[in-house]
C-alpha cells in the first residue's frame, strides 16, 4: 500500500459520521446479527457510547457477549503461543461448531520464521508464521481460508480494519455477505 492510498484510507475512516444506535441495531439485524434483549437495552440506555465510531464500538461490545458472531483480535501479546491459541479458539467459536481448530504451538525455523502447528477438524496443519515478536501474523487467516476453499466451504474469515481498532474485527461469513456489510455500514469487510 502506498502512502497516498494509506492517507486517503485514514482520512475516510476518520470522517465517517456518527450513526444513531437504533439505526445501527436495525442495520446489523438485517445483516443477521443477533442481540440479547439485555445487550440491546444496554445499547439503547447508553447511546452516546456507541454512536461514534459508528458500528465499530457496538460490534466490539457484541464480540464480548456473542463470540460466535464477531471476534476482535488481540494483535499483540508478550507470549505469542498463547496469542495464537486464543486466536484459534476464537475462530473456532466463529464457525459455530462447523470447524474444530485447536493447537497453536510455535517452533522456530530457519530464516527467523516460526511454524505454527494446529489441527483443523482433527487434520494436522501447519503455517509458516512471520516472526513478528509479540505481534500476530494475520496471514494465518488467509491460510485458513485457503484450507476452507479446498474443503469447498462457502464461508470465509472476513476482516475489518480501522484506525480506531487496536486489532481487527473478524467474521465467518460469505464473501457476498461482506459486500452487503460494506454497503450497509461503510466498513470495508474483506476476505482475509
Amino acid at each position: 500500500m502506498d502512502l497516498d492510498h494509506f492517507a486517503g484510507l485514514l482520512s475516510a475512516q476518520l470522517r465517517r459520521p456518527a450513526v444513531p444506535v437504533e439505526q445501527q441495531l436495525s442495520t446489523l439485524k438485517r445483516l443477521n446479527f443477533h442481540f440479547s434483549p439485555d445487550l440491546e437495552a444496554h445499547f439503547q440506555a447508553h447511546p452516546e457510547s456507541y454512536e461514534d465510531p459508528a458500528y465499530l464500538t457496538l460490534l466490539c461490545r457484541l464480540a464480548q457477549d456473542a463470540p460466535d458472531q464477531v471476534l476482535v483480535t488481540v494483535p499483540e501479546s508478550p507470549t505469542p503461543e498463547i496469542m495464537y491459541r486464543e486466536l484459534l479458539k476464537g475462530l473456532c467459536a466463529l464457525t459455530g461448531g462447523s470447524y474444530s481448530l485447536s493447537g497453536g504451538d510455535l517452533a522456530p525455523i530457519s530464516g527467523g520464521n516460526r511454524i505454527l502447528t494446529f489441527s483443523l477438524n482433527g487434520a494436522a496443519c501447519g503455517y509458516e508464521a512471520q516472526d513478528l515478536g509479540g505481534w500476530l501474523d494475520m496471514g494465518l487467516l488467509t491460510h485458513l481460508n485457503h484450507l476452507l476453499s479446498q474443503r469447498e466451504e462457502k464461508r470465509r474469515f472476513l476482516t475489518v480494519e480501522d484506525i480506531r481498532l487496536p486489532g481487527q474485527l473478524v467474521f465467518f461469513r460469505s464473501p457476498q455477505w461482506a459486500q452487503f456489510f460494506a454497503a450497509a455500514t461503510s466498513l470495508d469487510a474483506k476476505e482475509a
